[in-house]
């Protein structure tokens, strides 16, 4: 095995170690808290998500357990948000495993119709523009719940840009800039409750958007200067 396919399973191993470690602290937390909704969703997360890998060949479970045990970490305990938390993906990403659709995490597995409306409100199209996306993130703005679910998976996403190729990297950027990062300055001034959350995710988007950009507009200097070596 050459060192970079070691160093790549090395990163791989780690992040199979952490989502263990992440999926053990959820349900430890849900139990503790008798978050019934939680724990179902826990449950139905890795099995709506079994065989899946994200670009990084991580299993896609990782992604659900980081946006959930965010809120977490941040003093999110309502069971509603964190059982949406853990299914926000599964209409978008798992629909040959639903064949009843959404109504079946209401009909089959018992949860909540407020679980099943927050994870709908989040449920995204694709190659929506500029104004339809507007209207998608007002929708979730003027719910505080969905608000968190949608902030705290911007930031796991943000986090794991590097996968993306250079002209999503960039959408991703401007997306994050012109929707996520003013979403979080409201709902921190208009959702009292939940003020801090909204607060530490805004400074870490906010953050880790500004890494990215600074990061993509080096990759491309380079790139152009290569492009005007290899012309030469």
């Amino acid at each position: 095995m050459t060192e970079q396919k070691q160093f790549l399973q090395n990163e791989l191993n780690k992040e199979e170690a952490q989502y263990i470690k992440s999926y053990m602290f959820i349900k430890g937390f849900a139990v503790g808290k008798n978050l019934r909704e939680t724990q179902i969703a826990l449950t139905l997360a890795q099995r709506l998500h079994e065989g899946q890998h994200r670009k990084d060949g991580t299993p896609y479970l990782s992604h659900p357990l980081k946006v959930c045990s965010t809120l977490i970490s941040y003093g999110i305990d309502d069971d509603v948000t964190l059982a949406a938390a853990l299914l926000h993906d599964v209409l978008e990403d798992c629909s040959d495993r639903l064949p009843g659709g959404g109504e079946d995490l209401v009909q089959v597995y018992s949860l909540s119709r407020e679980v099943l409306e927050l994870i709908e409100r989040l449920t995204k199209c694709s190659g929506l523009d500029d104004s339809q996306l507007a209207v998608y993130f007002r929708n979730i703005q003027c719910c505080p719940k969905a608000a968190l679910i949608k902030l705290s998976d911007r930031l796991h996403n943000s986090s794991t840009l590097y996968n993306f190729t250079l002209p999503k990297m960039r959408k991703y950027i401007r997306e994050t800039a012109m929707f996520l990062i003013p979403m979080a300055s409201y709902c921190k001034k208009y959702y009292p409750d939940y003020a801090n959350a909204f607060g530490i995710l805004k400074t870490s988007i906010d953050s880790m958007n500004h890494s990215m950009d600074v990061m993509l507009q080096k990759i491309e200097m380079l790139s152009a200067s290569a492009a005007e070596t290899t012309g030469d």
